[in-house]
């Protein structure tokens, strides 16, 4: 859902609207000093931060530098300029702009949910997804996001799992010009594709699991962000459990798949409703919908005990 205007009311976007250089003297002047990670990508990569070649690594490299000297470079150069790309992301604005934070109201969410600062100037973010539910906030720049919903992870060919640029799985397809010979299921993703292009003040939420590839175009692009979990937080991550059913059930042999397949839909996707509905509360066990936190903490040392033996 595309919010307009949500936040143009914004003083950062109010002077970005002016100019770049407006919006980074605003930006300079509310600096708290505190070095930040920079990743830096080569133009000759045109702004698309991925694997190299062998994916044993990444095609960028990451720096400390302080965050004022990084907006000087992107001023320095014009939209259009093929440089090279500079990116932060996901800085928490109480720690890089402390009195900014005040001045970025999100009314649509509690106050504890804080906002995440991004800053860039000509660059491509791979297709990808965030386990948490999102409001993003365009300040300055151009943004177009274009969005696949979480059915179609066949057709985008994530890449691999345990070793991703920024923690969560990325698409190996190029979106701007997919090779359809090798990755011939990606054209039914972009038949499934949504699109926005984001103004400044304007906000796009998306919902947790949602793939999204993002175009940012500069000199200084800036978008603030509110992430939030909508699920418990005393419990392990939902990876943890991908990781720990590929151990379990890769070995199998089809026909005891498919049987796997068929308990975890019924008991832990509930396909045909709460599978413990016709039993009483006290033998849900595991699978209770109201289990307390030290209840929650008591089977994830009886499971850990359980993996280590």
């Amino acid at each position: 859902m595309v919010l307009k205007g949500l936040v143009a009311d914004w003083e950062c976007v109010r002077l970005a609207k002016e100019s770049p250089e407006v919006l980074g003297r605003y930006l300079k002047q509310n600096d708290a000093g505190e070095p930040v990670n920079i990743a830096l990508l080569q133009k000759e990569f045109s702004g698309r931060y991925f694997y190299n070649e062998d994916l044993s690594g990444f095609n960028f490299t990451q720096h400390r530098q302080n965050l004022s000297r990084m907006v000087d470079w992107c001023l320095a150069g014009k939209t259009g300029d093929v440089r090279d790309s500079v990116y932060i992301q996901v800085h928490n604005v109480d720690s890089v702009f402390p009195d900014m934070a005040k001045n970025l109201d999100m009314p649509l969410l509690d106050h504890k949910v804080r906002p995440k600062v991004w800053l860039a100037n000509t660059l491509r973010t791979q297709t990808h997804f965030d386990t948490f539910s999102n409001i993003a906030c365009h300040v300055s720049g151009e943004k177009t996001f274009t969005l696949f919903a979480p059915d179609q992870v066949s057709n985008l060919y994530p890449g691999p799992i345990e070793a991703t640029p920024a923690g969560v799985p990325i698409s190996m397809v190029e979106l701007d010009d997919p090779d359809f010979e090798r990755f011939p299921r990606f054209h039914l993703a972009l038949e499934a594709a949504v699109q926005a292009k984001l103004e400044p003040g304007d906000a796009l939420y998306i919902p947790a699991m949602w793939w999204h590839h993002v175009q940012t175009t500069g000199p200084l692009n800036m978008l603030v962000n509110y992430w939030w979990n909508e699920g418990r937080v005393d419990v392990a991550p939902p990876f943890t459990a991908l990781f720990m059913a590929a151990l379990s059930y890769n070995h199998l042999p089809p026909p005891e798949k498919r049987a796997w397949q068929a308990l975890v839909n019924h008991y832990v996707f509930e396909t045909h409703g709460d599978p413990m509905a016709h039993l009483p509360r006290s033998a849900h066990g595991v699978f209770s919908h109201n289990m307390s936190a030290d209840q929650m903490r008591a089977y994830q040392v009886a499971f850990k005990r359980a993996v280590a033996s």
